[in-house]
């Protein structure tokens, strides 16, 4: 609003300027009547704008947060923080394979800073290529921050927190465990920010590890507590319906139970510490354990389901939820081996890494082709992406994306790169790489796609 303001009138030139004459008098009486009015107006009008611009933030300082109006909240919008700190950490996985990190199980910023200042011996285009995903690496941590700092706000809204208490009180509980899942993801996050960016922090990175076991611990306690009330509510009160569950959205449970295990993988892998060490296996183990049986659980009951009544529309997205899954499981896998190897002198068999991983990953391409087939079928990748349907349920496809991807990186390298199979760096191993980083743009791309149109678009 533009602020009024009050000009007095100039006298022209020639006009009387003697007061003595009473119609004279009387003009200038008049014309200071119209100034403090004029003024007084002035005034009004001024407060008023102070007050609307109180109000309206500035537009230099516009909020960096999703703007998008949500005609409901949903806690599907988690899975766009999610999608965008799985996106960041599958950037990593360039510097992880193609960067030399000796004497670290992973780069820090001393493997960084070699290579930017070009100390460390790389191949042609290797330094580009860590330099890109570097950039990338921040990029999409700082999307992952963002939309965790609006996934809270909007949760803890008052409007939201009605629609909370009634996901609570009902079957669909477990929608709630995406957001555990979403803070192991942070955690995770941080950890490889803090490792690539804080110098000297691998110094002292076995004070941190009890820190990350207490974090892991903590979202877990959530997880199971949340997860315990849903289950719960089924063997008390009934009510299970084959015709409400013709999908697989209660794998969530299960990916979140992953995410935990491999999170208290890490440092069952990588500390010195051998209490530690085997601290950290056993919770992965038991939330290894965990997330298989409530994947045996829903694939039995929801298959079912699922042939019976097909697969729900809007649910699409969840037939690709066992890809992610099996990602974390086998990292943890690997992680756990590793740790074994350290500790226990039982050192990982080549042969047993190529062919679980290989295993594990084929299952992977089958699950990603059928679900792909299904959404041909009912339309859904036409209507949710390229189209103009809006359902937050959609970022349900990212993590998919991220997780072939990511599997593809370790069984790459560790099943056939390391074992001698293939040659580093050689022309087959850059075709592999070419083929997996499609798989990682596209998916990208759909998280681009998907959060313009469903969290700023005006």
């Amino acid at each position: 609003m533009r602020r009024a303001t009050c000009t007095p009138a100039v006298p022209s030139q020639g006009a009387g300027t003697t007061s003595g004459h009473p119609a004279r008098a009387n003009g200038a009486s008049d014309r200071a009547v119209r100034i403090q009015s004029t003024h007084a107006m002035s005034v009004r009008l001024t407060r008023r704008s102070i007050k609307v611009a109180s109000t309206e933030a500035p537009p230099s300082r516009r909020n960096i947060l999703p703007t998008a109006h949500q005609p409901q909240y949903s806690p599907s919008y988690w899975l766009s923080s999610l999608g965008a700190g799985g996106l960041s950490i599958s950037f990593f996985m360039y510097l992880m394979w193609l960067l030399p990190h000796p004497g670290s199980p992973m780069p820090t910023w001393g493997h960084l800073q070699a290579a930017w200042s070009g100390q460390a011996q790389l191949p042609t285009g290797v330094q580009a290529i860590v330099m890109a995903a570097t950039l990338a690496i921040i990029l999409l941590a700082l999307l992952h921050f963002v939309l965790l700092v609006w996934n809270l706000r909007l949760y803890k809204a008052p409007a939201s927190q009605k629609v909370v208490a009634a996901l609570r009180d009902s079957l669909g509980a477990v929608q709630l465990m995406v957001i555990p899942l979403t803070l192991a993801m942070t955690v995770n996050v941080c950890f490889v920010l803090g490792a690539l960016f804080l110098p000297d922090l691998w110094t002292v990175v076995e004070y941190l590890f009890p820190f990350a076991l207490i974090a892991f611990a903590a979202i877990g306690v959530q997880a199971l507590r949340t997860y315990g009330t849903y289950f719960s509510r089924f063997l008390v009160a009934g009510g299970y319906k084959d015709s409400e569950h013709n999908h697989l959205s209660a794998l969530l449970a299960a990916f979140t139970f992953a995410m935990l295990s491999v999170g208290f993988a890490a440092p069952a892998a990588m500390s010195h510490v051998k209490l530690v060490s085997a601290l950290a296996a056993t919770l992965s183990i038991l939330f290894l354990v965990i997330s298989l049986v409530v994947v045996l659980i829903v694939l039995v009951a929801s298959v079912t389901a699922m042939m019976t009544h097909g697969l729900q529309q809007r649910a699409t997205p969840s037939i690709w939820m066992l890809v992610p899954i099996l990602t974390l499981l086998g990292i943890e896998w690997v992680r756990l081996q590793h740790g074994l190897s350290h500790h226990f002198s039982a050192h990982p068999d080549g042969g047993h890494m190529f062919y679980w991983l290989t295993v594990i990953f084929t299952l992977q391409i089958g699950v990603m082709l059928m679900g792909y087939r299904v959404m041909q079928v009912n339309g859904y990748l036409r209507q949710h992406v390229s189209g103009q349907e809006r359902d937050p349920v959609s970022f349900g496809l990212i993590c998919p994306g991220v997780a072939l991807f990511v599997m593809g990186m370790f069984w790459w390298h560790l099943a056939w790169v390391q074992t001698g199979l293939v040659t580093h760096f050689s022309i087959t191993y850059w075709v592999v790489l070419a083929l997996l980083a499609v798989i990682q743009f596209v998916t990208l791309g759909v998280l681009l796609k998907l959060s313009g149109k469903l969290l700023w678009a005006r």
